[in-house]
């Protein structure tokens, strides 16, 4: 940066002018336009001493104003980067709930297949087995009707004999 200018020739002119009364003032023997002429020479020096320590300090200020608003901005960018981090973990934990869902809901669809697979087929084994007690009461009716039909004809046979033999208990007594 270039440096402050301000003053610094009213400066450069008193500190002239001092040096001319410190040499006019020890060529003349005035002490006193000597002394003030040393006096007017170092408060130049002074004022250009000071000219250039505000400088500094401006220069100082805008340098820490400048590390200030980089480090706000760093700051900036962490905490952005931070929360670009935190949507990025909150967008693979929602991923990985939506797979373990999907995963769930399949396995549960390959349960719900599997039980209703053997709801059918022990509702068929239990139909085969209703059809086979039918079959086997069909059967068990169908051979009772056959001894009910086998026992009403010897009840017919045991009938007839009895009248056969009371019919030849009747004439073996009228005879």
């Amino acid at each position: 940066m270039p440096e402050d200018t301000r003053d610094t020739s009213g400066g450069v002119l008193d500190k002239l002018a001092g040096k001319a009364k410190q040499v006019v003032g020890n060529i003349v023997g005035n002490e006193t336009l000597a002394e003030e002429g040393s006096l007017q020479e170092r408060k130049a020096d002074t004022a250009q001493d000071a000219t250039r320590l505000a400088a500094d300090a401006e220069q100082a200020e805008r340098e820490a104003d400048l590390e200030a608003e980089q480090e706000q901005n760093r700051l900036e960018l962490a905490r952005v980067e931070a929360e670009l981090d935190e949507q990025a973990r909150a967008a693979e934990i929602e991923r990985e709930e939506a797979a373990e869902r999907a995963t769930v809901g399949a396995e549960a669809a390959r349960k719900e297949t599997a039980a209703a697979q053997q709801e059918r087929a022990e509702q068929a084994r239990l139909d085969r087995k209703q059809a086979d007690v039918v079959a086997d009461r069909l059967d068990g009716a169908q051979e009772a009707a056959e001894i009910e039909q086998d026992a009403r004809r010897a009840e017919a046979t045991a009938d007839a004999l009895d009248a056969a033999q009371q019919n030849l208990d009747q004439q073996t007594n009228r005879g």
